[in-house]
């Protein structure tokens, strides 16, 4: 597994790894059923700005978890059938360490309580949980 800085060039990459991720994935990661990553949200993660911090991680090449850091929030979206094996972790801690000392929030849902729990041992993440 490799991670990485997202760069333009991998727009359809991260088009096709998001249409392989289920609603509910999607759901948990965009707060709201979505058809398609944001595109808004995705030209500027593929902007390479020092204040929009985002990483891909590959598996074989092929892009298979997105994360991010911008305007002091931070969201990971891990595709499923790669989900449970600590890409989400390591991308995590990549990213904590690429955005510097400032506290990121993390948005979670209510039924993720074992998120909760998990994010708790980051001192630099305040967590909101969404009803």
């Amino acid at each position: 597994m490799n991670i990485r800085a997202a760069a333009p060039g991998d727009r359809a990459a991260l088009t096709a790894m998001f249409g392989r991720c289920s609603d509910q994935t999607r759901y948990r990661r965009f707060h709201g059923f979505v058809h398609a990553l944001p595109e808004r949200y995705l030209a500027d993660a593929l902007a390479g700005r020092p204040e929009h911090i985002a990483l891909v991680a590959e598996d074989n090449g092929q892009i298979v978890a997105l994360s991010s850091c911008a305007d002091g929030e931070i969201g990971i979206l891990v595709e499923d059938l790669y989900q449970r094996q600590g890409i989400g972790t390591r991308m995590l801690n990549e990213l904590l360490e690429r955005c510097g000392p400032a506290v990121q929030l993390a948005t979670i849902q209510h039924d993720q309580a074992w998120l909760v729990t998990f994010l708790r041992r980051y001192t630099k993440i305040k967590i909101d949980i969404s009803s």
